[in-house]
């Protein structure tokens, strides 16, 4: 069975984190919301671990 693509807030707030981190944007790759909020997840742990 196929997983659910990311949604249109998860790639927003994808976007948002790749630029606040200074990384490559992923928002415009083919993600499942698994893959997407993994990313999500890991932009948001490495941000606060900066701070």
């Amino acid at each position: 069975m196929e997983e659910p693509m990311m949604t249109e807030a998860q790639r927003d707030e994808l976007k948002s984190l790749c630029q606040k981190a200074n990384v490559l944007d992923k928002s415009g790759e083919l993600l499942t919301q698994e893959g997407a909020q993994h990313f999500i997840d890991d932009l948001k742990k490495q941000m606060s671990e900066r701070e």
